[in-house]
């Protein structure tokens, strides 16, 4: 739902959110102007891939191998709906899925998430476009600057490159625990925003100190994204949303627009330039990876061109299903889906991740970690005010609307 705005929030006092006074005031809405021939896109551009898809496979003679690998394409129906309503990517789904159900390396769990975000997220991206959604083009620009380098010195840095996955110089287990961190810090954002109705459009105002916290924390989410395929929509999430008090049906189409950019830079290195999407198979296992011979390893688990053959096409369909649902319903139903979500990583990761009962370490870096995201979660709002203060008053562009 779009807005009209009546005044501007330049008459707030300097360094001041809008008041839940007069919001009501200040903003009436209206329904966003869609040519018929946008909305049918978003739905005819996903048949026209789905179609070389389906002749590709009968060409390639892939049909078995995708049929072999229906896991993914089970996963990713959730995964793609999520990838399109929330801030949290298909990732969410797949990595906890991958490593905790189906016992995929960390690696490539990460790998084919990205793949798979590559795919659905960039086609959400297009239908958030097309659909004339909000999206806060400012913060976004900063998201993609910070995120794509993060994502680059994470792999640098934090990976090797001789793998044939490129894996993660940190033991899996912590990686699986510091991504239940990540979306731990949503749930607490979604408890925060859920007492407060008041929200912009768009970041309201930028200075040195919040383009200095945006471009922070979007390149820890990009290095974050390096280890597990998610992250960077998630702390672009608590900035547009925590920090600038945008509404979280602005700020999900904004971090799903981030997300896709990193997935697709993550494609083009880990997929093509790495070589992961080159597998080579005998029978069910795989025998080289990139070019490179490999101790044969079950195709279930590493054969990731089988995997995102078999996911891709369920997220592109899926995602913009997602996308259209959250730009239907009340801002009020969008976050408590988010919170519901990341509940349920919780939850899995309490349950499956069997090495918290037995590695004192990991435990007690789960929770310290708990108290450091929660203590952080908090401090970053307390801070909000101070962040986002105009230098003058004359800055303050953005426009505030109502949730619903």
């Amino acid at each position: 739902m779009a807005v009209t705005v009546k005044n501007s929030f330049e008459a707030v006092p300097k360094g001041r959110l809008p008041t839940d006074e007069c919001y009501k005031d200040c903003v009436e809405e209206v329904e966003p102007e869609v040519s018929a021939l946008r909305r049918r896109l978003v739905w005819i551009l996903p048949a026209i891939i789905t179609v070389a898809w389906f002749l590709f496979l009968m060409v390639g003679g892939h049909t078995e191998r995708v049929a072999s690998n229906w896991e993914a394409a089970a996963t990713m129906v959730f995964g793609g709906f999520v990838a399109g309503s929330t801030p949290q990517g298909g990732g969410a789904i797949a990595f906890p899925v991958f490593t905790k159900l189906l016992e995929v390396p960390t690696s490539a769990a990460r790998s084919f998430s990205l793949f798979v975000q590559a795919s659905g997220m960039v086609m959400a991206s297009i239908s958030i476009l097309l659909a004339g959604r909000k999206v806060d083009f400012k913060a976004l620009g900063l998201g993609i600057t910070g995120g794509l380098t993060g994502f680059v010195v994470g792999l640098v840095l934090l990976g090797d490159s001789s793998t044939p996955l490129w894996d993660s110089r940190i033991d899996t287990d912590f990686v699986k625990a510091s991504f239940t961190l990540i979306v731990f810090a949503v749930a607490l954002i979604v408890r925060l925003i859920s007492k407060k109705p008041t929200m912009y459009d768009s970041v309201p105002s930028w200075n040195y100190r919040s383009i200095a916290v945006m471009l922070t924390l979007a390149f820890a989410g990009g290095v974050f994204s390096s280890l597990s395929g998610s992250g960077s929509d998630v702390l672009l999430f608590v900035f547009v949303v925590l920090v600038a008090k945008v509404d979280p049906k602005v700020a999900i189409p904004t971090s799903i627009i981030t997300m896709a950019s990193v997935s697709l830079l993550g494609f083009l290195i880990l997929g093509v330039w790495h070589g992961q999407l080159d597998i080579a198979l005998a029978g069910n296992q795989v025998v080289a990876i990139g070019g490179t011979e490999i101790d044969p390893r079950p195709a279930s688990q590493y054969d990731l061109f089988g995997l995102w053959l078999a996911g891709a096409p369920v997220v592109l369909w899926f995602a913009p299903v997602g996308s259209w649902v959250a730009s239907r319903v009340s801002t009020r139903a969008v976050i408590a889906f988010v919170g519901l979500i990341a509940f349920s990583e919780l939850l899995s990761t309490a349950l499956f991740l069997d090495a918290l009962r037995t590695n004192i370490s990991l435990l007690i870096f789960s929770l310290v970690g708990l108290l450091l995201v929660w203590a952080g979660v908090s401090k970053i709002d307390s801070l909000s005010e101070w962040i986002m203060r105009a230098d003058d008053p004359s800055e303050g562009k953005g426009q505030y609307q109502t949730t619903e």
